[in-house]
């Protein structure tokens, strides 16, 4: 990627950019920041364009609105709603109106750290790429808040304070499977958890969502996916169906053209740019596979010609009245 794509940031370089204030809790790549200013210009300046984030983050909209898009969708955000970013997604804020704004984040290495066990992290993770916006019941988010407020009034450790660091590593654990039981509630209410965490089918397709991530921008063939997992094309293919009801080619085609759309959307790379950064063989092989896949050429989607007015938003998940 070059300079004329979107911005990459981690939670420590996006700080750097957007300043920390004195109020502002930040330890070892976790950030919790209590009171958000809406009319703070440089982080709305920032994310006035799309910003790809290496961080995971809970953003809590305790009352008015805020108008995002994440990798594409647009989500609206109400009074006691929750949206959760996940690395690596592109999140574009169009408008803030009167919000109130909680945000708790922290890197994927400060998960490692402090030992949380990733697999249960991992598990929700790929749920929320789909479902990152959840409209909280009254008093679920004061379960959070609470564990929140006992880690601020914790503070930082000194270097040399080996106890007050384990506390404050153990808080940290205790917050972060807090929130994920709050989640994975929600996306269980809803039936939208399909298949067990804790199977082997689910087991072999959380690593190839691994080696996807990692790779869908230089490779789009069954066989090299099967190879890293030590297993045959067919066996793969098998596998994922089962788990998904969804085939290897279609989940690698999704991270492509989500990936395409981004970045004919948002960066200032040409399409033949675009089409080599995919690793495109020509910016002809390109067109034809993106038009396979969403019906119009790369340039109209580019100019905004193949775009529905009035598209719905996608509807949070609730658990009202539980």
């Amino acid at each position: 990627m070059n300079d004329k794509g979107i911005r990459s940031f981690s939670l420590g370089a996006l700080l750097d950019v957007c300043g920390r204030r004195p109020e502002d809790f930040y330890y070892d790549g976790c950030l919790i920041s209590s009171h958000v200013d809406p009319e703070d210009e440089v982080p709305m300046d920032l994310f006035r364009f799309p910003v790809r984030i290496d961080a995971f983050a809970l953003v809590f909209c305790s009352k008015g609105s805020i108008t995002l898009q994440s990798n594409l969708t647009r989500y609206e955000l109400g009074g006691n709603s929750l949206f959760i970013h996940v690395p690596g997604a592109i999140l574009h804020v169009e408008s803030m109106r009167g919000a109130e704004v909680f945000v708790a984040a922290c890197e994927e290495e400060f998960i490692r750290r402090i030992d949380v066990d990733l697999k249960l992290v991992s598990s929700l993770a790929l749920q929320l790429e789909r479902y990152p916006l959840l409209h909280l019941a009254p008093g679920e988010w004061n379960v959070l808040e609470r564990s929140i407020a006992e880690i601020t009034d914790e503070g930082v450790p000194e270097p040399d304070d080996p106890y007050s660091r384990e506390i404050l590593r153990s808080s940290l654990r205790v917050l972060i499977y807090k929130a994920c039981r709050l989640i994975a509630r929600h996306i269980e209410q809803e039936s939208l958890r399909q298949y067990s965490p804790r199977s082997r089918r689910e087991e072999y397709f959380q690593r190839f969502m691994t080696q996807l991530r990692r790779n869908y921008m230089r490779e789009r063939s069954v066989g090299f996916y099967a190879a890293q997992l030590n297993l045959s094309p067919k066996y793969l293919t098998t596998l994922i169906r089962q788990t998904t009801g969804r085939t290897v080619i279609e989940w690698i085609d999704d991270y492509v053209i989500l990936e395409a759309k981004n970045l004919l959307r948002y960066s200032t790379m040409s399409i033949q740019e675009i089409a080599y950064c995919l690793n495109f063989p020509n910016q002809s092989f390109f067109g034809r596979y993106f038009k396979n896949h969403t019906g119009v050429t790369p340039s109209a989607f580019r100019t905004g010609s193949d775009l529905r007015a009035g598209a719905d938003l996608p509807q949070p998940l609730s658990l009202e009245g539980c």
